[in-house]
């Protein structure tokens, strides 16, 4: 648990605790849902926000925000730096924290909203203003402390850290830490966890990779790219928090369990079909050049049945309440 050292005192935390970088991490993101409905309640013009207390508790400091003009007759903050003030960093801390928020349905702006949605199911997220906006600043900040700056998200927040993150390793190698919280995978997971158990859902994941993996072998040049792009990326190991009950996220647990129960028996197929996407293949059979992968080959996934399936606020819980279940996974060499 986390405490105060005094009346008015900052949190104290101990940055080398699972359980107290969750709880911030998630909290900043939670400042970034704060400032935009501070800004709908025009708390801010009024220096009565509620935002400040998400991250001044914690002792960070606001260096910036990110705020999409897509319309420039709507603009919203969907993300922002933090800094920590600290006169010696410890170790395991970080400098910079950049966070980013998800979709808000409530939100009179959110046919805009639900645009950012549909890039996610697409995988254009890239493509978008969002992107374009903080990738840069993500890529400055490294530039002044490569070793100090996290990545963190909630939902469509998370897609945009993951995509972030992905970049940077894949293309400069900066192995940056990363917090995905109900990251979306789009699949076909949460019928299948509805109508299948046991070994019929590991037959059906298994013919899958099989497919995949005889796909792969007529589509050599695809085949071959993919294996570069996981052998670059697999150093990255993002921290992702994903409850079993979520049917937006819950894909990324079966996709790293059926990878791993599949390699029980057929390592090949399974090495070879896990890093493999039908939407990429049918994209590359239409002559894409540039491979736009959602999969990943290592994270360390953190698992959670509590009830707020896809609520940020179960992920400040703590962990006697939440009863996390962790693994780590990697995408084997040779």
């Amino acid at each position: 648990m986390m405490s105060k050292a005094g009346a008015g005192s900052k949190i104290k935390i101990d940055w080398s605790k699972e359980g107290h970088r969750r709880c911030v991490m998630s909290c900043l993101v939670k400042a970034t849902y704060v400032m935009e409905n501070d800004i709908l309640g025009r708390r801010l013009y009024n220096n009565d926000g509620l935002a400040p207390a998400w991250w001044e508790s914690f002792g960070f400091r606001l260096v910036e925000t990110f705020v999409d003009d897509s319309n420039p007759n709507d603009k919203m903050i969907f993300g922002a730096t933090f800094e920590l003030m600290a006169l010696s960093r410890h170790r395991s801390a970080p400098r910079y924290v950049v966070a980013f928020r998800g979709t808000m349905l409530g939100h009179y702006k959110r046919a805009q909203e639900l645009m950012q949605d549909c890039k996610v199911i697409f995988n254009e997220l890239r493509g978008s203003k969002r992107f374009e906006i903080a990738h840069p600043k993500v890529h400055q900040l490294i530039g002044r402390d490569a070793s100090g700056v996290w990545l963190t998200g909630h939902s469509l927040g998370a897609s945009l850290a993951l995509d972030i993150g992905r970049d940077l390793m894949e293309i400069e190698g900066h192995n940056i830490r990363t917090f995905l919280f109900n990251p979306p995978h789009v699949s076909a997971a949460a019928p299948i966890d509805k109508v299948l158990k046991g070994d019929a859902k590991t037959g059906l994941y298994t013919t899958s990779f099989m497919l995949k993996f005889a796909l792969g072998q007529v589509m050599g040049s695809y085949r071959k790219r993919t294996k570069r792009l996981f052998e670059r990326l697999n150093p990255w190991v993002p921290d992702m928090y994903v409850n079993r009950k979520d049917i937006i996220s819950m894909g990324h647990i079966e996709y790293f369990e059926q990878r791993q129960q599949v390699a029980k028996g057929f390592s090949r197929v399974a090495k070879t079909g896990s890093r493999l996407s039908y939407r990429d293949m049918f994209h590359s059979m239409f002559g894409a050049k540039t491979l736009k992968p959602h999969l990943l080959p290592s994270a360390r996934l953190n698992s959670s049945t509590d009830s707020d399936a896809h609520s940020l606020r179960q992920w400040w819980k703590p962990d006697s309440r939440l009863s996390l279940s962790t693994k780590t996974y990697s995408y084997p060499h040779g």
